[in-house]
């Protein structure tokens, strides 16, 4: 066993993840498509040294919250590399979406799925106009390192059946972060259920998991324009 799948191995036991070999290879794989791409055009700015613990641990965390999810399709917003949504695909076997509007990138996923054989689809679009294309489809959307909570909040609830989870993760948001996503939650027509501090493995900085449910319809018109929840949010 290679030492990055040793680490990955350790990491998932610490985290009391049941895995199987071939998911801790498909991980690593993961990670060495990264690291190919990486030196072609800037896709993570992460050195490798550090890549199981700030990309595939940093994602896996979120798994109970996804398992807590209704059955069903997944999305995955500003996927860039492919973290949260490969390792989360790879660990439960769900149907995935990866989003990501930068074409390099979309085409690296492109990759990564024909090449780890996930039940996955790249969509090289904005969340906007997969909402257009695709409303109520998902019941769970991820989130890592994309946007603030109340841009987020927008941005995925079209995509949500009801009962379905945004699962959003953070670093250490302040509280006001927290209050205006959900003034935009109650808005678009979710509520947050959840807000945990994580450990993760590797990782010394503070993480925190932040989770909505829809719960009924939105009071405004979604989705709005492209860009119009980062440049001018709800709250």
């Amino acid at each position: 066993m290679t030492d990055t799948r040793s680490e990955i191995d350790e990491g998932l036991t610490t985290l009391g993840i049941e895995h199987t070999g071939g998911q801790v290879f498909a991980l690593e794989r993961h990670l060495q498509l990264v690291a190919e791409a990486n030196a072609a055009f800037n896709l993570t700015t992460i050195p490798s040294e550090q890549s199981v613990a700030l990309h595939v641990m940093d994602s896996v965390v979120a798994l109970p919250f996804l398992v807590a999810a209704p059955p069903g399709e997944f999305a995955d917003l500003g996927s860039g590399a492919g973290y949260p949504g490969v390792p989360l695909a790879v660990l439960t076997g769900r149907q995935l979406t990866l989003v990501e509007s930068v074409k390099k990138k979309a085409a690296f996923l492109e990759s990564v799925v024909g090449e780890l054989r996930l039940d996955a689809t790249v969509q090289g679009v904005r969340a906007e106009e997969l909402a257009g294309e695709r409303p109520g489809a998902f019941a769970a959307v991820t989130a890592r390192a994309v946007s603030s909570l109340p841009s987020l909040v927008e941005l995925a609830a079209p995509l949500l059946v009801r009962g379905g989870l945004l699962i959003c993760l953070k670093g250490a948001p302040e509280e006001t972060e927290l209050t205006r996503g959900d003034f935009v939650a109650r808005r678009c027509g979710l509520a947050r259920v959840e807000t945990v501090e994580v450990e993760v493995p590797g990782v010394e900085a503070r993480r925190t998991i932040v989770v909505y449910r829809r719960t009924g319809p939105a009071g405004v018109s979604l989705p709005r324009r492209n860009g119009m929840a980062q440049r001018q949010p709800l709250a």
